[in-house]
């Protein structure tokens, strides 16, 4: 359901000061500032050439990324959420102006992601042309770095018109199946709490009168028992802009008239943990959608798996990142031409340890070990598969000798 929602502020500026970094540039200067007629925005929207090797990694990775996922049957589309300093640019202060590279950069990027194979839908354009841009109602939060209810019904409405437009698209919406939503429109505005950038403008920057948007529901037009409900084709695997509170998703929902998975997370984790996360779930493993939608905010794409500023616990090499969500995505692995014998020593010297060429034993000790045989030279990438018993966390020490 698309409802107002207020959001913790200061987890945000933590997130945003982990994730960005952006002391580490603006040292003297605060994460938001204030514009014109009371617009707030975020500094790290601004972008700039010295970035460009690092959008060009992330454009990368996403490129191979989606064919691994197109050779498996699951049609990916990259919405990027454009910066709010771009849509609302006339809101800027006087001291803060768009340099060409940000002008540019959303067209930049889709053009890229295009070249690379990638399915885009082009959000800039339509925000920066929407007659509701300059409503009283506009598309993005005044107080709030995110896009509102009515920006949020926008987007989902530029996705459809994007299927619409792309066969390959409109084939796989039309391989899931339907199920009917509505939409209920409140009848007046109503005061919203949503301010995230609040926290991070500098203090005793004045009084701000809170925003006022009319609610908006989305809801089944039928109940349905969950025993019986059909599997979803469909799944948003986005940021914040994505959460349920936002009301994108749910407009996903009404206008394409079909369910959908939202497995979107937050600023620290990322976009990168969070697609990887998907993929190894049962949600993923056991029914895979005919189409992903990939949303992330535009800066962010400056921000690979290896991103210095990412929290440590969600930051990823990343070549080893594709490696992982490759294998994830891939119902069955790619047989090898390399062919790996277990050689007669250590554990495998015993043939109560042999069971059709593999090595079942029960518990070891420290001092155990198995040898293999490759016929072939490895490549740098190996994988080792196996099992072991449910709570056992003792390391393994794998030691790779040529000759």
């Amino acid at each position: 359901m698309i409802k107002n929602c207020c959001v913790n502020t200061w987890r945000y500026a933590a997130i945003l000061f982990g994730v960005f970094g952006m002391v580490s540039v603006h040292a003297a200067e605060s994460l938001g500032f204030v514009g014109k007629n009371d617009w707030l925005f975020l500094r790290s929207e601004l972008s700039s050439p010295a970035e460009a090797a690092a959008y060009a990694e992330t454009i990368s990775l996403i490129g191979r990324f989606n064919k691994v996922l197109a050779a498996n049957g699951i049609s990916m589309v990259v919405m990027m959420v454009p910066v709010k300093v771009r849509v609302y640019a006339e809101h800027l202060p006087n001291n803060i102006k768009l340099n060409d590279y940000t002008v540019g950069n959303y067209e930049r990027i889709n053009k890229a992601l295009q070249a690379a194979g990638v399915t885009v839908i082009d959000l800039n354009t339509p925000f920066l042309n929407s007659p509701l841009r300059n409503s009283d109602s506009p598309l993005f939060y005044r107080l709030d770095g995110h896009w509102s209810l009515i920006g949020a019904k926008l987007a989902a409405e530029t996705f459809k018109a994007g299927i619409e437009a792309n066969p390959m698209l409109k084939k796989a919406l039309d391989a899931t199946p339907e199920v009917a939503f509505q939409m209920n429109i409140g009848k007046r505005k109503l005061p919203t709490k949503v301010r995230d950038l609040m926290a991070l403008i500098p203090p005793n920057s004045g009084n701000f009168e809170p925003e006022r948007f009319t609610p908006v529901s989305v809801i089944r037009a039928r109940e349905q028992n969950e025993a019986n409900r059909v599997p979803s084709g469909i799944t948003v695997q986005g940021s914040s802009f994505s959460q349920e509170w936002t009301g994108f998703v749910d407009a996903l929902r009404f206008v394409l008239q079909r369910d959908i998975l939202n497995v979107s997370v937050t600023a620290n984790i990322g976009s990168w943990f969070g697609m990887e996360s998907y993929l190894s779930s049962d949600a993923f493993q056991n029914n895979a959608p005919k189409m992903l939608i990939w949303e992330r905010p535009e800066y962010t794409m400056r921000a690979p798996p290896n991103f210095k500023f990412q929290d440590a616990r969600y930051a990823s090499n990343n070549t080893e990142w594709l490696l992982r969500a490759s294998a994830w995505a891939q119902p069955t692995c790619k047989p090898s031409t390399v062919s790996a014998q277990v050689m007669p020593v250590g554990l495998a010297a015993n043939g109560a340890h042999l069971k059709d060429g593999n090595i079942v034993t029960g518990p070891t000790s420290d001092k155990e070990f198995f040898e293999l045989s490759f016929d072939k030279p490895l490549g740098k990438n190996l994988d080792f598969g196996g099992f072991w018993p449910r709570g056992g966390n003792a390391p393994i020490h794998i030691e790779y000798r040529w000759g």
